[in-house]
């Protein structure tokens, strides 16, 4: 009888067994798996798996015609339990692509395919004109358009990999790496020369969720003051805006009335919830009235264009209309110096600028900017590198690289140190992005056409999900 038992207990236990792996696909927690194109974007895929317990995996894909797994691309290692599903980025251009979960210890599910699709219905594709570059170069090229509003990040190459439309228009565009959130200036309001004006401000993750926004006229401390040009995420998670302050002065004495309106900038400082926190203008430290010119320039006095800052917490702000760079005291709102012509540091006059844009600080007092060369000048667009010493108030200019004539870009633009000998040109006008060396004539190493013009590009070394 007991034989009987275990018999009958051993066929019963083996049923159950075979039950349980007949309903499982796979070993170690995962029961499925699929994979295809998302519904709303094409150059997304995405994956559901479910889970039976608890299980670490980590997702895996490359191009299908990939017969070494060159491309193959990991995401980051997460837990599933349950139904998950995930969303594949980076992917090119109607191209098929193979895909596997690694997941448990060390096991691999089986490999699924899915095909993006061609973009030019969205934009138009950027061209590689000229590489003499032979090393692979690693990361993103962030750029964007302005109507109807795409946010865009390519390979080194110029090959799209990622777009989100913004569907209000987009006229700023920055990424923050510590968060890997995108901080736009949308919904644009003006047209020429100030087509960057904006009315929103809106924060976004790499999968187009929006994490918060303002609707900046919605802010009495916006009250005669416009958002331009710049929204720079800070390290608290906040971000800071350039804007346009309208201000009346009595310009009598220069021809005008008592109450004429100056078109002055300052920056608005807003918190990680998009909150004001504090504001800034250039009236505190120059009179327009002062200026022989004010009659002429008032509706756009000294034309802000950028703003950054350096690690030990301080502000920098380039001013394209007299060309000088700022620095600015973070807690008193204190011009430290000015860098230009006429400014309370003069460079020498190699290193004097005619259309500045792009502050970027490499240390404190020591600040990468694009020299524009605007119309009427003989020389190229060039990167100026500005070493000042704050307790001699004096400036040294410690890289001078200029691009060929032809490829420059009189307003707009940005430029980028890259690697160790470097350098990232964008070059609106022309609609050109160009990887250089810097020596004082720019050797072309890499030359993208994007097709349209655009305001900046920003090189991301490296994206995780």
């Amino acid at each position: 009888m007991l034989r009987r038992f275990l018999i009958i207990t051993l066929c019963a236990a083996t049923i159950i067994a075979c039950q349980t792996k007949d309903d499982s696909l796979y070993e170690g927690g995962l029961e499925r798996f699929e994979v295809s194109l998302s519904r709303t974007n094409l150059l997304r895929g995405e994956v559901a798996m479910r889970f039976s317990a608890p299980t670490e995996f980590q997702i895996e894909y490359w191009e299908r015609a990939d017969s070494d797994l060159s491309s193959l691309q990991q995401t980051n290692h997460y837990k599933g339990n349950g139904v998950v599903r995930k969303t594949l980025l980076f992917l090119k251009p109607n191209t098929e692509y193979a895909c596997r979960i690694r997941y448990g210890n060390g096991l691999l599910s089986d490999v699924k395919y899915f095909k993006t699709q061609p973009i030019q219905s969205i934009t138009q594709m950027p061209s590689l004109n000229t590489d003499e570059i032979k090393e692979p170069l690693a990361g993103y090229l962030l750029f964007y358009n302005w109507r109807p509003g795409y946010l865009f990040l390519s390979d080194t190459k110029g090959t799209i990999l990622w777009y989100e439309p913004v569907s209000e228009g987009l006229s700023v565009a920055n990424y923050d790496a510590k968060t890997q959130h995108f901080y736009l200036l949308t919904t644009p309001t003006g047209v020429d020369k100030f087509a960057y004006n904006s009315n929103k401000v809106k924060v976004i993750d790499l999968f187009g969720k929006v994490l918060w926004e303002t609707d900046l006229t919605t802010l009495p401390q916006m009250k005669g003051r416009t958002a331009h040009h710049e929204c720079r995420p800070l390290p608290d998670g906040g971000v800071a805006l350039v804007t346009y302050v309208d201000k009346p002065f009595d310009l009598t004495a220069r021809g005008g009335t008592a109450s004429e309106t100056v078109k002055g900038d300052g920056y608005v400082i807003l918190d990680k919830n998009g909150k004001f926190v504090s504001a800034w203008d250039c009236f505190g430290t120059l009179n327009p009235a002062d200026d022989p010119d004010i009659m002429n320039t008032k509706g756009d006095w000294l034309h802000a264009n950028s703003f950054n800052y350096d690690s030990e917490g301080n502000y920098y702000m380039t001013f394209n209309a007299p060309s000088e760079l700022w620095k600015i005291d973070a807690r008193t709102g204190k011009v430290l110096y000015r860098v230009g012509k006429k400014g309370t540091i003069v460079p020498p006059a190699s290193g004097i600028a005619n259309g500045m844009h792009c502050a970027n600080p490499q240390a404190p007092d020591d600040v990468l900017v694009l020299d524009n060369a605007r119309a009427g000048t003989s020389i190229g667009t060039r990167a100026l590198r500005y070493k000042v010493n704050a307790t001699s108030q004096t400036v040294e200019v410690t890289l001078n690289c200029e691009i060929p004539k032809e490829m420059s870009s009189g307003n707009r633009s940005n430029v980028q140190l890259f690697g160790k000998d470097m350098l990232l040109f964008a070059s609106t006008v022309k609609s050109l992005i160009l990887f250089t060396d810097r020596s004082p004539k720019a050797k072309i190493l890499r030359s993208i056409s994007l097709g349209e013009p655009f305001y900046r590009v920003e090189y991301i070394p490296e994206i995780r999900y």
